[in-house]
């Protein structure tokens, strides 16, 4: 169930730079709940580019691009270190689509982890968990 909300400043990033950031994240969220990468999970990551036009910092609107990363997740899926890899990959991958981005070193990448608690998340009517989750992915078979 791996969920992310990437939101830019308008303009910020190009539709080319997003095809490449939507496979190096997916691929990320995958593995950060520790699924396995088939079609099953690809079929269950989702991930959604929003561009907002202003942004207003400290009370004023800001002149500077910035991103946020909203990760929903299960919260028994990170502990501390794995908090920090997935903190560190989303931003290495958005530093390596981009050169205003680079230039920053990532200061401009505001990342956080939404966490999900057990039956919070439903599919279908039911509630889901990252055990039922990370069993449907396994049992694949191609």
């Amino acid at each position: 169930m791996p969920y992310a909300e990437i939101l830019v400043t308008k303009n910020f990033i190009t539709d080319e730079e997003k095809t490449v950031l939507v496979k190096k994240m997916t691929k990320i969220l995958l593995d950060s709940e520790g699924l396995i990468d088939n079609p099953i999970s690809r079929s269950i990551a989702l991930l959604d580019i929003k561009e907002f036009g202003c942004l207003y910092v400290g009370g004023e609107r800001s002149k500077q691009d910035k991103i946020l990363v909203k990760i929903y997740a299960f919260s028994n899926a990170f502990n501390d270190k794995s908090k920090k890899k997935l903190f560190s990959d989303i931003t290495n991958a958005l530093i390596s689509i981009n050169d205003k981005i680079k230039s920053q070193n990532g200061r401009n990448i505001w990342c956080m982890i939404i966490p999900l608690q057990k039956n919070n998340f439903g599919v279908g009517g039911a509630p889901v968990t990252l055990e039922m989750t990370r069993n449907l992915v396994s049992a694949y078979k191609e």
